[in-house]
């Protein structure tokens, strides 16, 4: 099977997955198509993304949520956490864990250094910074609380960025995505935003998946 098939497959496979649980009608979007291309491209195993999926679909019933489940991107969070269980689990096998506790140390590490070298531009982060550390800073790992802090964190950033620089995205955005709804490029400009802004200030990750 080439490389091309494989990854329609895969594709396919979680489509299939999750409108099984969600039901139709249902199109993927702009935001779902990335998730999918980003899974891919970790390599996360088809069982490890049911498994996430199931998760995620499980506390949206447990919020009480009425609605059904609005997008397979909703389950992000839910498919790389159970991404990373998958990969400690392996690296046990092999006699190296990296517990939970380390992966804190070494975030609290890059949120402090980040905080020491704080750029006037992004003072509208500190905040969010500050309540990450104080919880990287205790023996718990609270990661739901760090997820959240993620988001928000993510929010301010694409607020952050100046109008010239947004504006020369979105040109970008528009012609790579011509005809595309408009609450579609709205979503593709963010994360482009987000990643420029992030990549640009070295700015670190609050939840632990990334460590």
């Amino acid at each position: 099977m080439g490389r091309q098939e494989a990854k329609s497959r895969y594709f396919q496979e979680i489509a299939r997955f999750f409108f099984s649980l969600r039901g139709a009608p249902f199109v993927l979007s702009s935001r779902d198509q990335m998730t999918l291309s980003s899974w891919e491209r970790q390599r996360v195993p088809l069982g490890i993304v049911f498994e996430g999926i199931n998760r995620a679909f499980e506390r949206y019933r447990k919020q009480g949520r009425s609605r059904k489940m609005p997008a397979l991107s909703f389950c992000d969070s839910e498919v790389r956490r159970a991404f990373g269980e998958y990969r400690e689990r392996r690296v046990g096998r092999l006699g190296k864990v990296v517990t939970r506790d380390e992966k804190r140390k070494r975030a609290r590490a890059e949120v402090e250094r980040f905080l020491r070298f704080l750029p006037p531009e992004l003072s509208s982060v500190k905040d969010i910074c500050n309540r990450a550390l104080g919880l990287l800073s205790g023996k718990a790992v609270a990661e739901e609380a760090l997820e959240k802090l993620e988001e928000k964190l993510e929010d301010l950033l694409f607020q952050a960025v100046p109008e010239r620089d947004r504006a020369a995205v979105q040109k970008l955005v528009q012609a790579e995505f011509k005809g595309r709804p408009r609450e579609e490029l709205e979503e593709i400009l963010r994360l482009r935003l987000v990643k420029m802004w992030r990549g640009k200030h070295k700015i670190p990750h609050l939840s632990l998946f990334y460590y």
